[in-house]
C-alpha cells in the first residue's frame, strides 16, 4: 500500500450530496476577474469524487492530475497540461451541498475559481 491509497476509497465516504449541481467558474488573470460561466452537472449516488468534483481544468488540451490527496470534505491535486505551466488545485466542501475551489497556474498570476451549489435532485437521465 502507498500513501495514495485514499484516492481509491469508497466514494460513499466523501461528504457531498448527489443531485443537480450548479457550478460557477470564474477565470482571474492579473487581478481581473472574468464573467462567471455557469455549468450544470448531475451527480449520481456513489459517483467517484475525482471524476465529478475535480473534472474541470483551466487549460485546453490534455491534462494529467498527480499528487492527488483526498479527505472526506476536500480534494487537492497538481495539474500538468500540454503547453501551459504546472498548476495546483483544490476543492473544499463547507457542507454536503456547497464547495469552493481553485486552480492556480504557477508563475502566471492566473487563477480559475469554482463554486458549486447543490440545486435539486436529478429528475431524469438527461439532467
Amino acid at each position: 500500500m502507498t500513501a495514495t491509497t485514499p484516492v481509491h476509497a469508497d466514494p460513499g465516504d466523501f461528504g457531498a450530496m448527489p443531485g443537480l449541481w450548479k457550478i460557477l467558474v470564474r477565470h482571474v488573470a492579473n487581478g481581473k476577474a472574468g464573467a462567471p460561466e455557469v455549468h450544470w452537472h448531475c451527480v449520481d449516488e456513489g459517483a467517484d469524487p475525482w471524476t465529478t468534483f475535480a473534472a474541470w481544468t483551466p487549460a485546453e488540451g490534455e491534462c494529467t492530475a498527480t499528487d492527488r490527496q483526498r479527505r472526506s470534505t476536500s480534494l487537492a491535486w497538481k495539474l500538468t497540461c500540454n503547453g501551459t505551466p504546472p498548476a495546483s488545485a483544490h476543492v473544499d466542501f463547507d457542507s454536503a451541498k456547497h464547495y469552493t475551489g481553485s486552480v492556480t497556474a504557477e508563475g502566471r498570476g492566473e487563477v480559475t475559481q469554482v463554486e458549486g451549489n447543490r440545486y435539486a435532485a436529478c429528475t431524469s437521465p438527461q439532467d
